[in-house]
């Protein structure tokens, strides 16, 4: 492993020069700001009174203005969880809107399709309830139905506002349109499942959102397997845990680029050791707000393979770095390079990977 641990910068843009008058902006600095956590509270419940003014006057557009313009990624995470308190949370009896994400990692030697749902979704409620992940008598239920991200993204925060408020009847401004998985070759897909959950005044929880998945997370993935299972298909199915609607989105995408950087990682080194070559890893922030990963080896500048991950606004770039370097210690390769500099998206109209020979 690299004797220096460098810090792979934040490529996303930013605007650290804008004005403060933005009141959501304003309120999150100044929650970030706070000398105390007394003063820090009381700029965070200003910021939750005026983002929940917002959305009762239905102006989502000055909301997603101020999260565009946010001077650093701290505060737009401040803003951000600012909002999905104000869509979650009622302060009492509310529909639950939730989904659950699934990452398919599938491969096939001819184009197949993969069903859009699940037949046996009372099975899988069912399932859901034995080992604890629905509770026992709760209202609650998820759709069979595999869900594209678009159809979640079409549930902005607005939809889920006014669905948290309406009970039983949110069930009917669920999506309902099948998005099956076209596999050739190998590839790793996202799909979400979505479900309500109906909190009752003064009752437990009638779900369990987010967590790990726990002991439920094999039998699911064995029901799962078998559901959507497709002829000349190798399907593994990964279930990550039931979060509400904003966050299932933001977890479900960090997922799929990341058990998709494990399947790129496992097949190129795999590849280089066949080649009977010392693989080395290299990480790079780039200027577009992507990170790059090469696996390459000194000498050869033929069998070199690359990754792109196109960051998302609440994604952690520390974490990807850490999660990369213990990924690499379990792969047993040695040397790994993380380039602290941001580095431009191309270079000569290509775009810039590097590789050991570079290095």
């Amino acid at each position: 492993m690299d004797a220096v641990r460098h810090t792979l910068p934040d490529p996303r843009q930013y605007h650290p020069q804008v004005s403060l008058t933005n009141r959501l902006i304003h309120h999150a600095q100044s929650v970030l700001d706070a000398p105390d956590a007394g003063e820090r509270e009381m700029w965070r419940q200003a910021l939750a009174g005026a983002m929940d003014e917002m959305l009762q006057r239905d102006e989502v557009l000055s909301i997603s203005v101020a999260l565009a313009m946010v001077p650093t990624q701290a505060c737009y995470q401040v803003v951000w969880d600012a909002l999905r308190h104000a869509v979650e949370e009622t302060g009492g009896a509310r529909a639950i809107v939730f989904a659950m994400p699934l990452v398919l990692v599938a491969g096939s030697r001819s184009q197949t399709e993969l069903p859009g749902a699940v037949a046996d979704a009372a099975g899988l409620n069912a399932l859901l309830r034995q080992h604890g992940v629905f509770a026992d008598g709760a209202d609650v239920t998820i759709s069979g139905i595999l869900s594209h991200p678009d159809d979640l993204i079409g549930l902005d925060t607005l939809k889920l506002y006014k669905m948290t408020r309406q009970g039983e009847a949110a069930r009917e401004g669920l999506p309902n349109r099948a998005a099956p998985v076209t596999v050739k070759e190998e590839g790793v897909f996202l799909r979400y499942m979505i479900g309500v959950a109906i909190q009752r005044e003064g009752e437990e929880p009638p779900v369990r959102l987010g967590g790990s998945v726990g002991v439920w997370g094999m039998p699911v993935m064995k029901f799962l397997g078998e559901q959507l299972k497709a002829d000349g298909v190798t399907l593994f199915p990964i279930a990550r845990p039931p979060l509400p609607a904003m966050q299932a989105l933001v977890a479900g995408n960090f997922a799929r680029f990341e058990v998709a950087l494990q399947v790129f990682a496992s097949s190129q080194i795999r590849h280089l050791r066949e080649l009977n070559l010392e693989p080395v890893a290299i990480l790079s922030a780039h200027n577009n707000g992507e990170v790059h990963f090469t696996l390459s080896a000194q000498g050869d500048d033929r069998n070199w393979e690359g990754f792109v991950w196109p960051l998302a606004s609440l994604d952690n770039v520390q974490l990807i770095e850490e999660n990369f370097r213990e990924l690499m210690r379990e792969c047993h390769v040695r040397e790994v390079h993380v380039l602290p500099e941001l580095q431009p998206e191309s270079r000569d109209g290509i775009p810039l990977f590097f590789t050991a020979d570079d290095l």
